[in-house]
């Protein structure tokens, strides 16, 4: 008897945690943007650099339009061409247990010629968040160094290679997702992802899982001096 009355108490717990967890339902679960479609990025014919880097930060809506697109770090001749791309450029919006909430996509552009040498790059001076940013609960990643791929010698194309990191709760590089691709370029990009570093996204304070998007703008190549 006494076994039985134990067995139905063990059995009446149970049914009253499982009840429990129905009742407080998942854990929030934070799900970052996702880069849907993206448009070219020229470069500045009249943008005479060696090379150049910034670093953007596209607001996107509940209902994954962009709503402004933020400097983050700024390069004189190649900041406006970059924003007035990403403002056309197509995301998913983030969610928050299954809700579509606004967020920020970090959007780092390396604009290079394609017979550079790869190497690390300098970056410009990180531009202070508006307030807005700095009160929203999702902090972005930060891009704390950047690369340059190494091209081939004998690469004519010129174009965009856009590629799209997902970042762990540590800032690190977990998988890369090629959005726009550019041959012989692709292969290079996606190369140097491991050589550059970065600071992890937060949610209300707590790392978590992002994504940041990776732009590389090769020029045309010079014509041959006759």
């Amino acid at each position: 008897m006494k076994r039985l009355l134990l067995a139905m108490m063990i059995l009446g717990s149970a049914r009253a945690l499982i009840a429990q967890t129905e009742t407080l339902g998942p854990k929030p679960l934070f799900q970052p943007a996702e880069t849907l479609s993206v448009a070219e990025i020229p470069f500045p014919v009249l943008c005479f650099v060696p090379f150049g880097f910034v670093v953007l930060d596209a607001v996107i809506t509940a209902s994954g339009k962009v709503q402004v697109v933020e400097v983050r770090r700024d390069f004189a001749c190649l900041t406006q061409v970059a924003v007035q791309a990403v403002e056309a450029w197509k995301f998913s919006p983030a969610t928050l247990a299954g809700k579509p909430i606004v967020s920020r996509m970090p959007v780092a552009v390396t604009f290079r010629p394609p017979s550079a040498l790869a190497s690390p790059l300098t970056l410009p001076e990180l531009k202070p968040q508006t307030d807005a940013a700095i009160q929203a609960e999702f902090q972005p990643a930060e891009v704390l160094r950047a690369a340059l791929p190494e091209y081939r010698g004998d690469a004519t194309a010129a174009g965009t290679v856009v590629l799209e990191v997902i970042l762990s709760p540590k800032g690190e590089a977990d998988d890369v997702k090629v959005v726009r691709d550019l041959a012989p370029f692709t292969a290079e990009a996606k190369a140097v992802v491991g050589d550059w570093r970065f600071m992890p996204a937060t949610l209300n304070g707590v790392p978590v899982p992002s994504k940041i998007v990776l732009a590389f703008v090769s020029s045309p190549p010079l014509a041959p001096v006759p």
